[in-house]
């Protein structure tokens, strides 16, 4: 086997993680260059990582380890951490990582610096400020997310489409609401669906945009916002108002209208449909009903009223 010369660390990883001291000390005394993916390609897919950035000098370091099968399958070296074994650079058992898991060819263009579509300022400030009320665990579910739904459409760039479906019910708890996301494909291969869903209780009962609020702040945060969107309604009010904040922001008549309005002004092409039948319609509202009678960690407690003000005391 060639002697390593460089080691990538891919994006799930940092600069800061004690997995580089390890992998420095197995590869022992010569020089080792360290690639920091998170800083030199932010976005890169993971079938690029494999075509454009590996090689027989090159060792790849990673917690993903369905990637870690993949490159060990196309003959490169690979580290990756679990908690059964440690740190290896074996074949991970029982992972399955045939090729196809990455069906998209690359084309032939060159690296680039960040694969995620630009954000305009606007989406950067409101992801922010969203950010701040999540614990470290949801940000790296999000990061997680963001590199499934990245995998399995080859890049970015095959997406073409977003849809939410949203709906929430006041129970004597509080509301309870919730979206589930899908994403459809240029070409190659299928949509994805659920890309992602989430779900939470908010105390306080007013309002019939708090569960639309939530599902466009995760779009933001899984970095979708750029691509056009349909919103599926399972509330006649929340559509009815939505429509009227999209064409006038101004006549929002509370601070979670207000932040309403601002997200549909920052996303792609937003149109607004009414969700009565189908899988979709099915599968939330029984999820909603579920949820609404049983205590289970699947809701997060949220106060969007808080998160209104504070998105609209930021940048704006």
């Amino acid at each position: 086997m060639e002697l390593i010369e460089r080691v990538v660390v891919d994006e799930c990883l940092g600069q800061a993680s004690p997995l580089l001291e390890q992998v420095r000390w197995r590869l022992g005394d010569r020089p080792v260059e360290f690639i920091i993916l998170a800083n030199d390609c932010p976005g890169i897919s993971d079938i690029e990582i494999l075509d454009k950035i590996l090689d027989a000098r090159s060792a790849l370091l990673t917690k993903d380890r369905v990637l870690h099968n993949l490159a060990i399958s196309r003959g490169f070296r690979s580290f990756v951490h679990t908690p059964e074994s440690g740190l290896t650079d074996c074949r991970l058992a029982h992972v399955y990582a045939p090729d196809k898991h990455l069906p998209v060819p690359v084309v032939s263009a060159a690296l680039r610096y960040g694969y995620d579509p630009e954000s305009a300022t606007e989406a950067k400030a409101i992801t922010v400020c969203f950010s701040g009320f999540l614990s470290e665990r949801q940000l790296e579910q999000f990061r997680t997310k963001r590199r499934r739904i990245r995998a399995h459409f080859g890049s970015s760039d095959n997406i073409a489409a977003v849809a939410l479906t949203v709906g929430q019910r006041q129970t004597a708890h509080g509301l309870v609401g919730g979206y589930m996301l899908k994403v459809d494909a240029h070409h190659g291969i299928r949509g994805l669906f659920p890309a992602s869903e989430g779900y939470f209780i908010d105390r306080n009962l007013d309002g019939t945009l708090q569960a639309t609020c939530w599902a466009l702040l995760h779009l933001f945060q899984l970095r979708l916002q750029s691509y056009p969107l349909k919103l599926y309604h399972l509330d006649d009010a929340a559509m009815v108002r939505c429509t009227a904040l999209i064409g006038d922001r101004g006549s929002a008549a509370s601070d979670v209208e207000r932040m309403a309005g601002r997200l549909l002004a920052a996303v792609l092409q937003p149109k607004m449909e009414k969700c009565v039948k189908g899988r979709f319609f099915d599968r939330v509202s029984q999820k909603l009903c579920q949820l609404a009678r049983s205590d289970t960690n699947e809701l997060v407690a949220v106060d969007l009223k808080v998160m209104a003000v504070a998105l609209s005391t930021g940048s704006q």
